[in-house]
């Protein structure tokens, strides 16, 4: 029987992108080396659990890849929480 992965909590990939980028962007691959025992798949379901709570903002930039900043939603849970 395999232990269930702890996927983390939408405040915690909110924190996580706060002290890589504050208030900018951070590409998603430097929030994967945040999250260093997460597996690929697992980062990808808690970012889509923080975006789809309106904490996080997800663009692709011109260069293809993605981009993270913390929308102000987050920021109030982050400050307040």
């Amino acid at each position: 029987m395999s232990r269930r992965r702890q996927i983390p909590v939408p405040e915690e990939v909110v924190a996580a992108i706060v002290a890589l980028a504050d208030d900018g962007f951070c590409r998603r691959s430097e929030l994967a080396r945040s999250f260093p025992r997460l597996e690929s798949r697992d980062l990808r379901r808690a970012l889509r659990r923080a975006v789809s709570q309106g904490l996080v903002i997800e663009r692709r930039g011109p260069d293809g890849a993605f981009h993270l900043a913390v929308s102000s939603e987050g920021w109030n849970r982050h400050r307040n929480g």
